[in-house]
């Protein structure tokens, strides 16, 4: 087996280049054989994803949720499909604690060598790729509009900092989303799409029962845009996913057709993406993945 560590050196508190002789001197005692690539750099790390997809058998991906997307992006260009595994280094790290890979390095070092994959989907938004979430509205900006130094300086309470404030702003949205469950057209604050059940660096087991293999993806709508109902939705995540009003709307299909304003700006795995009308489709088990027992129980 060739393994290929992909990780980068600008995530998160950008500390992970300390642990990278320790994961080197794990592989050397097992005999096994590791490269080790390194950039911060969008083209360069979609690119590598690609290259490398042909050459290796497991890719390791360290960073944040938004570079395993970009490694993911280049692995779909390939025919050939690695299996993926993944090492959290970011702030939030979604992508990382729904597939069950914590902090401990020798422990995800052990499931990414011993462990047999399973098969997980991959989604599309218009013509790009991607892993779990994809939101419009209140609170998705945060992700991408907070200041690198924020983070290394104060980590995970630099989004809460911002999302506090981002409760004062107005997003009225007006959507028509078709998908299998009929046609839906309205005003809402929040439109979040979810493949998992953690979004933000919170897990929302209550949000639907949905697993990471099933060909479908999630949209919940929150309708209106004023004090009250944004509360109710800071309960929501509170809660887990259980605070739900009756006029919210759950969402089930493995297509969603979205027509939306210009201005609209869609977040995607964390990143700033597309603007105005989207479309959104499943490819169901695309990759192969390394997720721990528990996770794998739990999720597919």
């Amino acid at each position: 087996m060739k393994y290929l560590l992909i990780y980068n050196p600008k995530s998160g508190k950008q500390k992970f280049y300390k642990k990278v002789p320790k994961i080197k001197k794990y592989f050397d005692k097992m005999n096994l054989s590791l490269d080790i690539y390194a950039s911060s750099d969008i083209e360069e790390l979609m690119n590598k994803g690609e290259q490398a997809a042909s050459i290796y058998d497991v890719i390791i991906v360290s960073g944040g949720d938004g570079t395993i997307n970009l490694i993911v992006n280049g692995i779909m260009k390939s025919k050939i499909k690695p299996i993926i595994a993944v090492l959290p280094s970011g702030t939030a790290n979604d992508i990382a604690a729904t597939l069950g890979m914590g902090r401990r390095i020798k422990r995800n070092l052990n499931l990414i060598t011993k462990q047999s994959p399973v098969k997980m989907d991959v989604n599309m938004l218009n013509d790009k790729y991607f892993v779990y979430t994809t939101a419009a509205g209140i609170f998705t900006r945060i992700s991408y509009d907070v200041p690198r130094k924020n983070i290394r300086r104060f980590g995970y309470f630099a989004y809460l900092y911002a999302g506090a404030k981002d409760i004062f702003r107005k997003y009225p949205l007006k959507m028509k989303i078709e998908s299998e469950e009929g046609i839906h057209e309205d005003e809402y604050m929040l439109v979040l799409g979810l493949s998992s059940r953690r979004v933000g660096g919170m897990f929302l087991n209550r949000f639907s029962n949905s697993k990471l293999n099933d060909g479908k993806f999630e949209l919940r709508l929150f309708k209106n845009n004023n004090f009250f109902r944004i509360l109710k939705l800071v309960l929501f995540f509170i809660s887990a996913g259980l605070y739900k009003t009756s006029k919210d709307i759950h969402l089930e299909s493995s297509y969603f057709k979205i027509q939306a304003n210009e201005d609209v700006v869609w977040n995607i795995d964390g990143e700033k993406g597309y603007l105005g009308n989207v479309e959104i489709k499943v490819i169901k088990e695309a990759l192969p993945v390394i997720v721990s027992k528990r996770r794998k129980k739990q999720f597919f």
